[in-house]
């Protein structure tokens, strides 16, 4: 009898240990942030390096926001940050039953239409798509879900997103 309490007391504090004290189970969710580039200039490049930029590469101490909710509304609050470790991994615990906005800083306090830069024409309307957009959805309704994969393309001055430059390009 001693040995059956003792069973059951075990799967007791296993199962309480997924649980928050709202009784709502919490999971673990992995993810990996990594960064492309374009070639920006200078001779012409070869293929390895090219390559080389094309390939995701880990973005180390890069911060992350986590809002709740499937669109990164102007009045969603940031909810938890993480910071990637030299890998770009980083783990974070999470209430199931929700769906959570992974996003950049700049994309984690109200909106705010980009600076003015001398020779870039911002298209506003594109801007403000692009912030609306989270970088990776992540639905913890389910059973099943992957591990969250961000990867930011880091574009050449001369080709910003959502911007059109008409000034000087590299030699």
């Amino acid at each position: 009898m001693k040995q059956y309490l003792l069973l059951i007391c075990m799967f007791y504090g296993l199962w309480a240990q997924g649980q928050n004290r709202k009784g709502v189970r919490m999971v673990t969710v992995k993810g990996k942030v990594t960064q492309t580039a374009d070639y920006c200039g200078g001779a012409r490049p070869t293929d390895e390096m090219l390559e080389k930029l094309n390939a995701p590469h880990p973005l180390a101490s890069k911060t992350i926001y986590i809002k709740i909710g499937a669109m990164n509304a102007d009045k969603s609050k940031v909810y938890k940050k993480v910071v990637t470790d030299e890998e770009g991994r980083f783990t974070v615990k999470l209430p199931a039953g929700r769906v959570y906005s992974f996003v950049e800083e700049w994309k984690s306090g109200p909106y705010k239409k980009p600076q003015p830069q001398q020779f870039v024409e911002w298209d506003l309307a594109c801007w403000r798509k692009k912030y609306l957009e989270p970088d990776f959805v992540l639905n913890l309704k389910t059973r099943k879900f992957p591990d969250v994969e961000i990867n930011y393309h880091q574009r050449c001055f001369y080709s910003p997103y959502c911007g059109q430059y008409s000034g000087p390009l590299p030699p």
